[in-house]
């Protein structure tokens, strides 16, 4: 009988041991984002907006709102962080279920075309999707419910 208990506790730890690892692994897995450059238009002229999206599976068990990111480039070099909005035309991501989540990181509105000319904001717009393109991955440290 006492010869049993320690295999018993062995493997207990094992098993709490290997729980924490598979948890601790999921923790600091970055999940790929990417932002899109989306056109549209307000009263002063055209509008850059540069879009950072990101598509979540909920396994919690409310319905997520936003999601808190960091988002990196190639090399996991962090570039910032942000709070993405996943209620999409008010529907919040449900328990289960995918959804997207956005944020606009910058607008580059039709002012800059007033102030600087066409060219200089195509410039503009071209240097920030050039900057903002490096980014590739998202570390997801919470949500929002």
């Amino acid at each position: 009988m006492k010869a049993f208990l320690p295999i018993r506790s062995l493997t207990c730890l094992i098993f709490i041991f290997l729980i924490l690892g598979v948890n601790v692994a999921h923790a600091k897995t970055d999940f790929r984002c990417g932002v899109r450059l989306i056109f549209d238009s307000d009263g002063s002229g055209s509008v850059a907006n540069y879009v950072l999206s990101l598509q979540i599976k909920n396994t919690t068990g409310r319905a997520i709102n936003g999601v808190s990111v960091i988002y990196k480039g190639p090399d996991n070099n962090v570039i910032g962080n942000t709070l993405l909005n996943c209620s999409i035309n008010s529907q919040d991501v449900k328990p289960g279920s995918y959804g997207e989540c956005i944020r606009t990181l910058q607008r580059v509105d039709g002012a800059y075309i007033n102030s600087f000319g066409v060219k200089k904001w195509t410039e503009i717009v071209n240097t920030q999707l050039k900057s903002l393109n490096s980014i590739e991955y998202c570390q997801v440290l919470g949500f929002s419910y």
